[in-house]
């Protein structure tokens, strides 16, 4: 066991810091079946402290915390959440604890920024909010000089009496993403070849942006970087990928596209170095639409697979989440990237309220369009979202598992057995000459459709959602409710008064 974690070398200031991204996943089912990226925000926090001893744990991959404690005996450990990783967040703060109380402790991401309210737990030294890079460094270089953490901004703290303190909060979208530090890859160096983007395994991911100026009502990216955007310079990007050591590179930006001079510079300088790599990006419609001929480009120097959020089948779909886009532009879209043989992964969303007729138009939508790689997701009151605050009183349950966007937390227009019948038959893919198609045209191998057809099987029973269901599953009742759902029930019960 640690004695003294705080007896710092003090001639180097050298700290032991070990940042661990949690596991959440149902064996064999939901998207880990389609995607694993690696912990790129983790790798980067690294990048931000180069004067310490840092290492990742990636417990999705690698479950050995205690032993890892006790060979590496860090000063540090940070934890990264996203809303369904909440409850194997807090079980890692608490088993560190455990081991020692003298570790210092900090979560961070994008749930403990839009809910800090569920990480305000005993075991719980510090939260960061907002983007990590601009807050771990501070905190590192006060914590090894023996300051006062009230001088670190974004940062939500612990005092002695063992109340939570809330810092000043400092914009870090403000800050150029050029000033980043290249990620440190080299520390998941054991995990990637289980790192992987549909077919593509081993995959690195690159982020070139951040933000997006869309207020789509289900997504929180615009509410944690306060609606603004920035992105890397053309240069910059060209860091990050010559620093990659995998032949395929997936950039996880929100829309990749969006700026459409800065991705012809890069595509020319892709092609001036004669790179031969693999890319796939996610892209909005209306971003290819306005640029078919940037399309062409990119697959020129290895673009093959592009990530579409095509939301609905209608108008009224894509009105009712507020996509700012037209079924026209999607469709437009979809025929460019078709006719420059770019496989599509069309993203689409499912409402509770679908009736059997909306299920059938969405069927017969994606069949039409023939779009062979699919995502079909419930339409969820994220934490943080326009609808949660919207729909919070229509809520089933406040059990965060169950918010994977794969089950249905508000009531179902249908029985909510029939809708998972309809919902899991969406996976259910018999038109086999698209895949013919792109297996002659070399985007895909024999292995890589049977791989394929097993992810889909495993998508379709519809008795695999049951579990996670707030009805008909087994779930943690409101009365054991975190904070953060309390704090908002509270809200909602004075606002409606």
């Amino acid at each position: 066991m640690i004695t003294s974690a705080w007896v710092i070398h003090e001639e180097t200031m050298l700290m032991r810091i070990l940042l661990i991204q949690p596991d959440y996943q149902i064996a064999g089912f939901g998207f880990r079946l389609a995607a694993m990226p690696e912990p790129l925000h983790l790798e980067v926090l690294a990048g931000s402290l180069p004067d310490h001893d840092v290492r990742i744990l990636d417990m999705r991959i690698e479950a050995n915390l205690m032993s890892l404690l006790e060979e590496f005996q860090p000063h540090l450990v940070g934890v990264t959440a996203l809303t369904t990783e909440v409850y194997t967040a807090r079980d890692v703060l608490m088993a560190v604890k455990n081991y020692s109380e003298e570790i210092f402790t900090i979560v961070g991401g994008h749930h403990c920024t839009l809910m800090p309210e569920d990480f305000q737990i005993p075991q719980t030294d510090a939260i960061a909010i907002g983007e990590g890079e601009f807050v771990l460094p501070e905190l590192v270089a006060i914590l090894a000089a023996g300051g006062n953490l009230a001088n670190v901004p974004n940062l939500i703290w612990q005092n002695h009496d063992g109340r939570f303190v809330r810092n000043n909060r400092m914009v870090g979208s403000e800050r150029s993403m050029d000033n980043l530090p290249l990620p440190r890859r080299d520390l998941v160096r054991q995990y990637r070849q289980d790192y992987f983007f549909l077919f593509d395994k081993p995959d690195s991911s690159v982020a070139a942006s951040r933000g997006c100026p869309y207020k789509c009502n289900f997504c929180s990216v615009h509410e944690f970087y306060g609606g603004r955007t920035r992105q890397m310079s053309a240069g910059r990007v060209m860091d990050e990928i010559r620093a990659v050591d995998t032949r395929h590179i997936t950039f996880v930006d929100d829309n990749f596209l969006m700026n459409h001079r800065r991705e012809n510079e890069l595509a020319d300088l892709i092609r001036g170095e004669g790179l031969d790599l693999s890319f796939s990006m996610e892209a909005r419609s209306d971003s290819i639409v306005r640029h078919p001929e940037l399309v062409e480009k990119w697959v020129d120097i290895g673009l093959y697979a592009v990530l579409m959020g095509l939301e609905g089948a209608t108008e009224e779909a894509l009105a009712n989440v507020n996509k700012s886009n037209m079924l026209e532009t999607n469709n437009e879209a979809i025929r460019i990237l078709k006719a420059n043989g770019v496989i599509i992964w069309g993203a689409f969303i499912v409402d509770p309220m679908f009736s059997a007729d909306d299920f059938k138009k969405l069927e017969e939508y994606v069949h039409t369009m023939e779009i062979t790689h699919t995502q079909f997701t419930v339409l969820t009151p994220l934490v943080g979202t326009q609808l949660y605050r919207e729909r919070f009183n229509d809520l089933l349950t406040y059990d965060y598992t169950c918010y994977d966007t794969l089950h249905a937390v508000t009531p179902t227009k249908l029985p909510r057995t029939d809708f998972y019948k309809h919902f899991a038959n969406l996976y259910k893919q018999t038109d086999l000459g698209p895949y013919y198609d792109l297996v002659r045209a070399g985007k895909l191998t024999i292995e890589d459709c049977r791989r394929g057809k097993r992810m889909l099987d495993a998508m379709s029973y519809w008795e695999y959602y049951l579990d996670k269901d707030p009805v008909l599953g087994t779930v943690r009742s409101k009365s054991e409710a975190l904070p953060g759902a309390l704090a908002a029930y509270q809200r909602s019960a004075r606002a409606a008064q």
